[in-house]
């Protein structure tokens, strides 16, 4: 399996006017799906560094929860307990 990128990262708002932007976006290049985070606040004026570390780590958690070796296994015995749940209900009746 590839490793998951962070790809397409955008912000929302108009391009002209960075202070009017409200979220940062971006799309895991393994699943498509979408990763997005408020503008940080902060006492400065630019927060885009700041917002930035947010989307990563945003980013690290989910790749972390869905593309793990961990989530994976999770997952295959999730698949596993419903199969048998399910087998045990048609075999019980």
């Amino acid at each position: 399996m590839a490793t998951p990128k962070l790809t397409d990262v955008s912000w929302l708002g108009p391009k002209d006017e960075m202070d009017r932007a409200s979220h940062l976006f971006g799309k895991c290049s393994e699943c498509y799906e979408i990763i997005c985070v408020e503008k940080a606040v902060a006492d400065k004026e630019n927060t885009q560094q700041e917002t930035n570390e947010m989307i990563y780590r945003a980013f690290r958690t989910h790749v972390k929860l869905k593309h793990s070796e961990d989530a994976g296994q999770a997952a295959r015995q999730a698949e596993t307990k419903r199969t048998l749940d399910d087998y045990g209900k048609k075999v019980g009746s």
